[in-house]
């Protein structure tokens, strides 16, 4: 497969959020992966490496996707080293959206213990959302349990946080979202969703 032409997508991929916002320092090391996608939610493989934040740009993410083998795709981790310090961005992936209003609104209370909105993308399967912001691991544990509590009573209707993706966060001890469209599962790198943000 041909790597995918990262300009097709000019300003639209996450990485450009994430090179505007205060996570393009010097002092941090981004975790990234190469995976290997089961279904829901699930790894055959995955291959954990590390990147100072000043790296990265277009040229490294095309070197990046090119690099890939086989079915593997790239993920970044909401783990994130500064100092010797652990931290993680939060990140979400959702599971049912009605629509981004509704989305919003169901995520007041997470969005009330963070310093910036959501920015939101469209994976081509599902809607992702990352707060380009660090929090310390401790903040990451609640963050998590505030996701699944934005799920209705089970059996009521459909979920609206992926559970699943939640609970193998929990188990590995980071969260990860796909970057990369290596692999014949997926048909679209993920793209920035515009919407307005509500006024406070």
């Amino acid at each position: 497969m041909d790597t995918p032409k990262i300009a097709t997508l000019p300003g639209r991929h996450p990485i450009h959020a994430l090179l505007a916002s205060p996570l393009h320092d010097p002092a941090l090391t981004l975790e990234f992966s190469r995976y290997v996608h089961l279904g829901l939610g699930r790894t055959l493989s995955r291959e954990i490496f590390h990147v100072e934040a000043r790296s990265l740009g277009d040229a490294w993410l095309a070197r990046a996707i090119g690099a890939l083998s086989g079915a593997q795709e790239l993920a970044l981790h909401s783990r994130v080293t500064r100092e010797g310090g652990i931290y993680h961005i939060p990140m979400v992936d959702f599971a049912a959206v009605e629509s981004v209003e509704a989305l919003l609104f169901k995520m007041r209370a997470v969005r009330q213990s963070l310093p910036v909105d959501i920015t939101l993308y469209n994976s081509g399967r599902s809607l992702h959302g990352y707060y380009f912001c660090l929090i310390e691991e401790k903040e990451w544990y609640e963050y998590l349990g505030r996701l699944l509590l934005c799920n209705p009573p089970s059996g009521v209707t459909r979920e609206f946080i992926d559970s699943r993706w939640v609970g193998h966060s929990l188990e590995h001890g980071f969260s990860a979202l796909r970057w990369s469209r290596h692999s014949d599962i997926y048909t679209a790198l993920p793209e920035r969703v515009d919407y307005d943000a509500p006024r406070p």
